[in-house]
């Protein structure tokens, strides 16, 4: 991304380098987004996940999903990225970036309820302006899966595949392990990305966050969290709020 506004842009390395991370990490938001529970939403079920990251640039994000049946779920992501231009003439200083449309099909669940798998898939669509866009056409893809320990802890981990058209295919991985107390619950998640060998830029990121929810009602939740690199400067803080509401009503 860097060297594609190096084409447009004169100086402003910082600039540039903090909006290529932006990008980045909104697909890294994406994915983890309310995926440590991959249960599909029931018919009729809307529900608003919204957040906000604070880090070197920061993300407010909207997700929305809607239940069309007991195994399928539509989805639409959206993110506002707030980024400081030096002089704000070449970079606009915030802008929304991609919207991404996507679905999750529960594809298998145990009859204790113990173990389920999901199968995620996003579709980028490059809707945003040059300087926030992936600039081509882009997918998500990940299995989900989940195993309850117990009533009150389970373990999450999700392997996939990140393409976006004309950039090198990104592998991804999230191991979760969460737990509950009453309206409280408390998770840590090691989560990356890596290039393929064959990229002749070779690129890999791992990472660590650590979390606590609080279900203030039935159908609204409150989360916070942060987020730190292994072998890299992500290091973050986030607010999120999540509403959920029966259309059959």
């Amino acid at each position: 991304i860097v060297s594609e506004l190096d084409r447009f842009v004169v100086g402003q390395n910082k600039a540039k380098k903090a909006v290529a991370v932006a990008i980045r990490n909104r697909w890294r938001r994406q994915a983890l987004k309310g995926e440590m529970k991959n249960e599909v939403l029931p018919k009729n079920i809307l529900q608003i996940e919204s957040g906000f990251s604070f880090e070197e640039k920061n993300t407010f994000n909207n997700l929305f999903r809607f239940g069309i049946s007991k195994s399928v779920e539509l989805r639409l992501n959206t993110n506002y990225i707030f980024s400081d231009s030096p002089d704000s003439k070449n970079i606009p200083s915030s802008q929304f970036g991609d919207i991404e449309l996507g679905a999750k099909i529960q594809i298998f669940r145990s009859e204790e309820n113990s173990t389920t798998v999901a199968f995620l898939s996003h579709l980028s669509i490059p809707t945003a302006s040059k300087y926030y866009t992936n600039d081509g056409w882009g997918t998500l893809n990940r299995i989900l899966i989940t195993h309850d320990l117990s009533q009150t802890l389970s373990i999450g981990y999700n392997l996939g595949y990140n393409k976006v058209y004309g950039s090198p295919g990104l592998l991804i991985y999230t191991l979760a392990l969460a737990k509950s107390f009453g309206p409280w619950g408390v998770y840590a998640e090691l989560f990356g990305e890596h290039s393929n060998k064959e990229s002749k830029n070779n690129y890999n990121m791992d990472n660590y966050d650590l979390g606590l929810t609080y279900l203030l009602k039935e159908n609204i939740q409150f989360d916070v969290s942060f987020g730190r690199g292994f072998n890299n400067e992500t290091d973050y803080f986030a607010l999120g709020l999540s509403w959920n509401y029966d259309l059959a009503k």
